[in-house]
């Protein structure tokens, strides 16, 4: 680990100060070397440039020297774990302190530079409506005014900047709004996935880091959840990055943090339940269904679900996964396609509303290894397998029924008879693979009978499907049908 220490800041500041023509190519690469040490390294940087600007800005003479500036801020532009820091610390702390000691703006000109400057740029042109904000609180001399009209594109229309100007005389209340707009810009989730596996080292960091944010909400604890189950394994080492954050914050920041490979499950529940006590959790798990959420594999939704049973003893809300098809139609599938897999103390369907009931006629139906979980015998889940299958994910679909149709097909047959979708090929697809296996068995004029009871069209097509498949099964229908 770099020791970046005073002693470096003092490099730094050495730099700056003897910075020249001649040397300044130098300079700027021995500051990229830095800040490609990491968030620690930019942070250094950062703070020594802006406070050596600040100290010397009105007495620097050679206006050819400030390129550098420019220069390094835009290297660390792109640079990971950078922007977040650069956000909560020094942005906020100045449009803070610019709020808590208004002063009147003397040049409306610098004021027109700063926006010509951001709409100008191509990484930066998104801002301009977050500084037009920020302007908005700020004190202009009376009879100041700007002259940008014509450079309003048709995305950033005149009308909207004069709107954002009418509140120059701004109150505590405008300021909050700004800032409150500004943080749901900002994903809670992504910056602890920044920040790494320290923060959750324990209970009182973890509560210092989330209290940074607004009030955690049902909403926004599913998408923590989510991201930590993603990235429960393999995050690259930033055991610096929190102690950094905290740095940054002016709070504790030591660097003695124990190196860990996983998030703390029993920390980061406890610090969620000390700042939001009243988290209903089947809202949590019932707000799932949002941009980015997707289980990659099974070690994730294995992660997922030890969270929720540390948090939640209640059992798992299956509607919420089962009950209808979710926007966000691929990570339904990715957490079905693990649940249906998973043995039944990671994931369980026993809990259904709705469940296939068994018929003593019909032979051959006992729980087998293959579907231990319940899966297939819960009604709701065959029922969205099918309205997912109707919407353009039928490849998806059959591949998780694989395993059903080997282990239990006369399950799976009964299940998608029971179910009240309209005309479905996945119910038909599913019946002739499995009636041609009935007709083959001695004791199938069982399911045959159950099935005409339960479901005649789905028989009648079956019929029909084997009589395609095997012309010679014909016979083996009507020998059934005497039968019965």
């Amino acid at each position: 680990m770099l020791p970046f220490s005073s002693a470096l800041s003092g490099h730094i500041r050495y730099l700056l100060q003897s910075l020249n023509e001649s040397n300044s190519q130098d300079v700027f690469q021995e500051f990229c070397q830095y800040v490609g040490y990491g968030t620690e390294g930019s942070i250094l940087i950062l703070q020594t440039c802006l406070d050596h600007l600040n100290i010397h800005g009105k007495h620097l003479k050679n206006t050819q020297l400030e390129p550098i500036f420019g220069s390094i801020i835009k290297f660390m532009l792109d640079k990971p774990n950078f922007n977040t820091v650069l956000w909560k610390n020094f942005c906020m702390v100045q449009i803070g302190e610019l709020f808590a000691n208004p002063v009147c703006v003397n040049s409306t000109e610098q004021i027109q530079n700063i926006f010509m400057f951001l709409h100008r740029s191509e990484g930066l042109s998104k801002h301009v409506d977050s500084f037009m904000q920020m302007l908005s609180l700020v004190q202009l001399k009376k009879g100041d005014h700007f002259i940008l009209a014509p450079l309003f594109s048709d995305e950033l229309h005149e009308a909207t900047f004069l709107r954002s100007l009418d509140l120059f005389e701004g109150d505590e209340n405008d300021f909050d709004a700004v800032l409150a707009e500004m943080e749901k810009e900002m994903s809670m989730s992504d910056i602890m996935k920044e920040l790494g596996y320290g923060c959750t080292v324990n209970v009182s960091r973890c509560v210092e880091m989330l209290s940074l944010f607004l009030l955690l909400t049902e909403i926004n604890v599913s998408g923590i959840l989510c991201t930590i189950a993603r990235s429960h394994a393999g995050l690259e080492d930033n055991q610096n990055a929190f102690s950094t954050f905290c740095y940054a914050l002016g709070t504790d920041s030591s660097s003695d943090l124990p190196l860990m490979s996983s998030w703390n499950i029993d920390v980061l529940i406890d610090s969620i339940k000390q700042l939001a006590p009243e988290t209903n959790w089947i809202s949590v798990v019932e707000n799932l269904d949002h941009e980015g959420f997707y289980f990659p594999n099974e070690a994730a939704f294995s992660f997922f679900m030890s969270v929720y049973k540390r948090a939640c003893q209640d059992p798992f809300p299956l509607h919420a996964i089962c009950g209808s098809v979710w926007k966000n139609t691929e990570g339904q599938l990715s957490f079905l396609k693990n649940a249906v897999a998973v043995p039944p103390e990671v994931f369980t369907f026993a809990n259904a509303g709705r469940q296939l009931v068994y018929v003593d006629a019909v032979h051959g139906l006992k729980f087998q290894p293959g579907h231990a979980n319940h899966a297939w015998v819960c009604l709701d889940l065959l029922e969205v397998l099918c309205l997912l299958a109707e919407r353009g994910h039928a490849s998806a679909v059959q591949s998780m029924l694989k395993h059903p149709l080997e282990h239990c097909p006369e399950v799976l047959l009964l299940g998608m008879a029971h179910i009240n979708t309209a005309y479905n090929f996945l119910q038909y697809e599913v019946s002739s693979i499995v009636f041609a296996k009935i007709l083959k068995n001695s004791t199938g004029s069982g399911m045959v009978l159950h099935l005409w009871h339960v479901n005649p069209n789905l028989l009648v097509q079956s019929f029909l499907d084997a009589r395609n498949i095997d012309p010679d099964d014909i016979s083996r229908v009507l020998d059934i049908c005497q039968e019965l």
